[in-house]
């Protein structure tokens, strides 16, 4: 139960409603409990005398009753909703607040599909179940014990009967509890699979059309739609063969008070009306048994969902902030001192021993293979990770004395993936400084060549973006990520291989105006060409995870074989310097 102890923090706001739920249900749950001793009284006294009088007006109280039954219920039921919708949207929100608080590696350690799985599937069940605790699992038990506290005044002997059977159906329901628990955990598990594989489908719904697989996506989307089709039968499966046994007592006990009672009735011990009200209160036990079991079933899949949620609320970030953090001053210096750094959960370095400073203004450019660790490396100034050793230092400071937002304000990066949102062009443009004026923002566009297509698009500044920036092509995404960070006017802009998909005499003009416009701002450049790289301050050259070269792009074509070869083959030239023909 440790991981449910995330909903004590709801427990004030949701026992505002549930508590008036619960008092309603308790006048519900009184009406039907009266109901049946007067059925009794009509029949024993009214019918048995031939008195109508008493008849009609015992009768007139009966709906007068059920009427007033019927009101409580309804506001039951608004009640419960109500409460069950709140206690929903505030999870959610609270889960969507922790998700933006996580760190990178935090975040990974579920995956974004069960993050989303756990923020929709999850907090329903959750939600369900706490419409059912206001709306019948407090009803069961009032029900339930007031039915059995009737019987016993009616008929202490045939009461016997019912106390035989509730302990057996007891039982059962925590038979159904024990084999139901694991069955829906699993099933919670394949409802992340199917979401992972959609998620993936929807994500490279190109690359998927171009290479024509089809064919394979909806076999991986099959196989893992079956597999929770499969687990969800079988949880009900385990679930529902238990309802026979159950059904079965309920109609066996049904018999037996029928038959004894009869046996009371012809020796004179009883009448026909108790026996009536007898029944009734046996139905309404029996009802609440199998309301309880419901409830129960119900309660498995939110234990599983519970947990899953607990799980996100627990989860410790790894990435401590400072108690008093420092206030930034300076004009964006980065530097490493021996800084390394491995993925969570793995013990290869992607960085070892990194070691290099940029002054403020300067722009410095990173070049190596796929895979040397360059993004990795500029990911830790904006401290999406912490390094494993060493440090790593803005303005003379190490970042983890920082507060993420003071930190991040300073960076403005450009993404290797060019992330756009659903809205208009001035709406992305903007993410970064929403207060930007319309001066400034067309300055960032000009910067960007983003001027260049933004006037032809139908709408201007106001056309609307598809998520992920569907209706643009991979060169217009990537100048609205670069403007859209220029109008920040951080002190550091980090470029991570930003320009791949834009032509090179598009570029050179953006890097034209960037230096024209960036003389006081640091620039990190990450770039696969070398032509993006050659006018830069400083070259480094990352191979393997260790920085091998740092020098201009003269120093580098002397001392550095890796840089050497870089530039040999983007130039088409052999070892000899020649041209490859």
């Amino acid at each position: 139960m440790k991981k449910l102890r995330w909903l004590h923090r709801y427990m004030p706001e949701y026992l505002k409603l549930a508590v008036p739920a619960w008092v309603a249900l308790l006048v519900e749950v009184l009406v039907d409990l009266s109901l049946p001793t007067l059925m009794a009284s009509i029949v024993n006294i009214g019918i048995r005398n031939s008195d109508t009088p008493y008849i009609l007006r015992t009768g007139g109280i009966m709906l007068g009753l059920a009427l007033f039954g019927s009101l409580m219920g309804l506001a039951r039921n608004w009640l419960s909703t109500k409460v069950s919708q709140d206690l929903g949207t505030l999870i959610r929100a609270d889960l969507f607040r922790k998700a933006q608080r996580l760190s990178m590696s935090a975040i990974l350690k579920f995956g974004p599909s069960s993050m989303i799985t756990r923020l929709t599937n999850d907090v329903m069940q959750v939600q369900n179940m706490s419409f059912m605790l206001t709306r019948i699992f407090i009803r069961a038990p009032l029900l339930l014990l007031g039915s059995v506290i009737m019987a016993f005044i009616l008929n202490p002997g045939l009461a016997m009967i019912l106390v035989g059977v509730i302990p057996v159906l007891g039982f059962l329901i925590w038979l159904r509890i024990q084999r139901g628990l694991p069955l829906f955990k699993k099933v919670q598990a394949a409802i992340d699979r199917v979401n992972g594989v959609m998620r993936e489908y929807l994500g490279g719904v190109r690359v998927v059309k171009v290479f024509n697989r089809h064919r394979y996506e909806q076999d991986k989307f099959d196989a893992a739609n079956q597999n929770l089709t499969g687990l969800g039968v079988k949880a009900a499966r385990s679930m529902a063969t238990i309802q026979p046994l159950m059904l079965v007592l309920m109609n066996g006990s049904i018999i037996l008070i029928i038959w004894f009672g009869g046996i009371r009735i012809s020796a004179g011990n009883m009448l026909v009306g108790d026996i009536i009200a007898f029944i009734n209160y046996s139905l309404q036990i029996l009802q609440s048994m199998m309301m309880v079991s419901w409830i129960f079933t119900a309660g498995v899949r939110a234990k599983t969902s519970g947990d899953r949620i607990g799980e996100v609320f627990g989860l410790e970030d790894g990435m401590p902030l400072p108690e008093e953090p420092v206030v930034p001053v300076g004009q964006g210096a980065l530097e490493m001192r021996n800084a390394a750094f491995c993925w969570p959960g793995q013990s290869i370095p992607v960085l070892k021993d990194i070691s290099f400073r940029v002054e403020p203004g300067q722009t410095v450019a990173l070049i190596g293979s796929t895979g040397s660790g360059k993004s990795s490396l500029v990911n830790l100034f904006s401290r999406f990770y912490d390094v494993s050793e060493g440090a790593v230092l803005v303005d003379g400071q190490d970042v983890r004395a920082y507060g993420l937002s003071e930190l991040r304000s300073r960076i403005a990066m450009v993404p290797q993936q060019a992330i756009l949102f659903t809205g208009t062009i001035r709406d992305n443009l903007r993410w970064g400084r929403p207060n930007a004026t319309e001066e400034e923002l067309e300055a960032a566009v000009r910067l960007a060549c983003a001027d260049e297509f933004i006037p032809k698009l139908p709408d201007g500044y106001d056309t609307w973006i598809g998520q992920g920036g569907v209706n643009l092509s991979g060169g217009q995404k990537q100048r609205l990520c670069i403007a859209r960070a220029l109008l920040c006017s951080a002190p550091v802009l980090v470029m991570d291989d930003s320009t791949s998909a834009i032509d090179m005499g598009t570029e050179s003009r953006i890097r034209s105006r960037l230096r024209q416009h960036a003389q006081n701002m640091t620039v990190l450049l990450i770039a696969q060409r070398i032509h993006s790289v050659m006018n830069a301050d400083r070259i480094l050259v990352l191979d393997e995870g260790k920085l091998v070269g740092s020098g201009s792009h003269a120093a580098l074509l002397e001392d550095c074989p890796i840089y050497r070869d870089i530039y040999r083959s983007q130039m088409g030239l052999d070892r000899s310097g020649k041209e490859v023909v």
